[in-house]
């Protein structure tokens, strides 16, 4: 009786904690810009452990289904900082893409990408498998096609994204939630870990969320792969895929002040926007 009674507590406690983080989440007075018509960036840092008993600094970009302005996937060539990288393309906004290589000499061959990539039709990288079965990075893709992006799910084809009827296409994960379902989520350090982390959401009603959250610092613990599940679950997502994260995790807004990085990459161990990690794709509004 006593192990039930423990038991029934602290359930209770959590879901109370779950309970209170949501909330939290869902009344936030934003820090709130219209950077473009349609694209709206919000900014708050929750501060004193005011969620998931920690703090979080988090960024998140909004783009309305229907505006004129459109996501696109950029590879690179040479490994370079998504600021960078930006400011060449005339983006608007962006955030780090997916996985690769550290290959700092210029590439052609796959861009440096152990991800596929397909840009205006083309197959520019494939998958690398090191086994006979998928990464956790390549069990999803976002994929543009005429101007719309989806968050798609892979199948049990071994070359399915050849078979994707899109544009674009760039393979990332874990998936966190597929057409409004959570997605099982393994029981390793990757996983249950807090990091800074790079997602890309998609709401019903078509709006597409870019989002980051700071790590590894004392101003931002970063969060597992839970932890971004119910936060943008809480936000409205339907569909969310992970990206890469860690050092690489950077959000670019044209005109912000600086280098245009709103968060805090994390390569130079300092809580400022100069840290950014060279990587070898974006994903940037245009």
């Amino acid at each position: 009786m006593k192990r039930i009674l423990l038991f029934l507590l602290l359930f209770c406690t959590t879901l109370s904690y779950a309970q209170n983080d949501s909330i939290t989440i869902v009344t936030t007075k934003w820090i709130s810009n219209v950077i473009a018509p349609g694209v709206t960036h919000k900014q708050y840092h929750f501060k004193e452990g005011s969620i998931f008993g920690s703090s979080q600094f988090i960024n998140l970009l909004e783009i309305e289904a229907g505006s004129s302005l459109k996501i696109e996937i950029l590879p690179s060539p040479v490994l370079i900082e998504t600021s960078k990288l930006a400011k060449e393309s005339g983006a608007v906004a962006a955030v780090n893409g997916s996985f690769f290589k550290f290959n700092y000499e210029y590439n052609t061959v796959d861009y440096n990408s152990v991800d596929y990539i397909r840009k205006d039709g083309t197959v520019l990288a494939p998958n690398t498998y090191t086994s006979d079965s998928r990464a956790m990075h390549q069990r999803g893709a976002l994929a543009v096609h005429k101007g719309v992006l989806y968050i798609l799910k892979a199948d049990e084809l071994k070359s399915w994204e050849n078979y994707i009827l899109a544009d674009e296409i760039i393979t990332s994960g874990p998936l966190l939630r597929v057409a409004g379902l959570d997605e099982k989520l393994e029981n390793s350090s990757f996983y249950t870990t807090r990091h800074p982390r790079t997602a890309v959401a998609k709401r019903d009603n078509g709006n597409i969320i870019l989002f980051t959250v700071d790590g590894r610092a004392k101003e931002s613990a970063g969060m597992s792969l839970e932890e971004l599940q119910k936060t943008l679950r809480w936000l409205g997502a339907k569909d969310i895929i992970n990206l890469d994260g860690g050092g690489s995790t950077t959000m670019f807004i044209r005109g912000a002040p600086g280098n245009g990085v709103v968060n805090h990459p994390t390569d130079n161990r300092l809580f400022d926007n100069n840290g950014e990690r060279k990587v070898a794709n974006i994903i940037f509004v245009k």
